[in-house]
């Protein structure tokens, strides 16, 4: 897919020249003709009229959003209005005639044309004009950027950031994921600063001769007691090709592990390639759970951009796996209860860390009441319920809130329980006969407490069979998640 344009104007006539000049640019880079020029001018005019022409009745001071794209040999032109509703029902002879008049009109000169409702986003005009493949692809050609190569003999040293590298750092994470990384901590070197001075952040870097960062691991305090911390914020800038600089980079803050006295180091993992996986296993990391589907595919580095090969084009959303690097015996005790609804499905995962699993007593039943709170992450189009006292009551709201937030857009919630509380085979029964399903165990608030995690996805594509495992551990994992799945969201 080629780069997307965007802009916003004002809902006034007098800006719908500029935007369709600005369409038909971002059009003429696929070498059209002027005939289809001509049809695609028509249909963006017709239906940017129809939104303007709403909006300036209504008197709306929301601006008008259009975007443009091209993606398989499809031209996508979005025009987003934020202000008053457009209602095209009443057809030909209702009080709206002169909206679906406009409506049909774009619909002459493109392939498609369709009205999509977005909730408190307002409303999306989509058309979408054909290329051809052809066309398509001569465009990227001409326009791919052509990365240079950091020579495979250049000497690259790994070592700690020093002071006054958090502005590189920053560019780095900006040169990797964008403006999309999830910790939007990176962008900023002053917090990056006060992180380190604080000891809540180790950074581990690779850096050229020339000073420019190529690489970073970092290792971020969690808990101050007991001491836990997590492993994370991994970037290798695309130009290092094929001479295993993550590892090295990893292998380095493993040492720093080692000298660290903590009672575990937490590690997740992207899961569109194994890579990463790799290492954690590699000193010691068990799988624990699988977030199916937790990001937005907006906010991961794609593996084209990291020079990998392609995302899976079924995957609309991304998985973690979370592992545990166990620095003391038993990090989360020597013994727990379980419901056998669990405990025979998902026990395995205990077992590299020291815990036994009894089954709790069969007839257990749910608090009345309980408590939860919740926290949204916008970006993932996720929410997260902490349920620290399970009960009945709680349980019930969580998932009549999730219903609410399915209406607004969201894509992913999780619960997320502690298991020294009573209650969690009666809770897994009720959340499940609602859509959720197990995601694995968890370390309840990155505590010495232990936790289980159910998730939930909306109207979306995981693409199960294309989450890459690296341990026959994490595929163990992978097939009971995939179960629970099916058994409890599958109709």
């Amino acid at each position: 897919m080629s780069g997307s344009a965007r802009l916003e104007i004002p809902a006034q006539q007098a800006f719908l020249e500029p935007v369709l000049g600005f369409v038909l640019a971002y059009a003429a880079r696929f070498e059209r003709g002027e005939a289809a020029q001509a049809e695609l001018r028509a249909a963006v005019k017709a239906a940017l009229e129809m939104v303007i022409d709403n909006n300036a009745q209504a008197a709306s001071r929301e601006p008008v959003g259009v975007e443009v794209r091209e993606e398989s040999g499809q031209l996508w032109v979005t025009i987003i209005n934020r202000g008053a509703p457009i209602l095209l029902k009443g057809g030909r002879g209702g009080v709206h005639a002169a909206y679906y008049a406009k409506f049909h009109e774009a619909s002459q000169h493109a392939d498609s044309v369709t009205f999509e409702n977005s909730g408190r986003q307002g409303q999306s005009v989509v058309l979408q004009v054909r290329l051809g493949p052809e066309a398509a692809a001569k465009s990227l050609r001409a326009e791919a950027p052509q990365a240079p190569v950091i020579p495979e003999d250049e000497m690259i040293e790994v070592r700690s950031l020093l002071p006054g590298e958090e502005d590189t750092l920053s560019r780095l994470f900006y040169l990797v994921y964008g403006y999309d990384y999830i910790n939007e901590f990176v962008y900023y070197p002053e917090k990056i600063r006060v992180m380190i001075e604080a000891g809540d952040l180790h950074s581990i870097v690779a850096v050229r001769p020339n000073g420019r960062l190529v690489g970073h691991v970092g290792l971020m305090r969690r808990q101050r007691e007991p001491a836990v911390f997590e492993a994370g914020m991994g970037a290798v800038d695309p130009m290092v090709k094929s001479r295993g600089l993550f590892g090295e980079i990893f292998s380095k803050t493993m040492g720093v592990v080692r000298q660290t006295p903590m009672q575990y180091c937490l590690c997740d993992c992207v899961t569109n390639h194994a890579f990463s996986q790799r290492h954690v296993a590699k000193f010691g990391g068990f799988e624990m759970a699988l977030y199916a589907g937790c990001q937005s595919r907006e906010t991961q580095a794609r593996l084209e951009r990291l020079g990998l090969g392609k995302d899976p084009e079924g995957m609309l959303r991304y998985s973690l796996l979370v592992s545990v690097i166990p620095r003391t015996a038993h990090p989360f005790g020597e013994d727990i209860v379980l419901p056998e609804s669990i405990g025979e499905r998902f026990g395995f995962l205990l077992k590299p860390l020291g815990l036994a699993w009894s089954p709790a007593p069969r007839f257990q039943t749910l608090p009345a009441v309980g408590s939860f709170k919740t926290s949204t992450q916008k970006a993932q189009s996720a929410a997260l319920f902490d349920l620290a006292e399970p009960g009945q009551e709680a349980a019930e709201d969580i998932v009549e809130e999730w219903r609410e937030l399915l209406r607004d857009g969201f894509a992913y919630a999780a619960v997320e329980v502690p298991l020294d509380r009573p209650g969690l085979g009666p809770l897994y029964d009720l959340l499940s006969s609602n859509g959720f399903f197990a995601s694995g165990f968890v370390p309840y608030h990155c505590s010495a407490r232990l936790g289980f995690r159910f998730q939930a996805l909306g109207p979306t594509k995981v693409a199960f069979e294309e989450v890459k495992i690296a341990t026959e551990h994490g595929k163990k994992l992978l097939s009971a998640v995939k179960k629970d799945y099916e058994a409890n969201c599958l109709l």
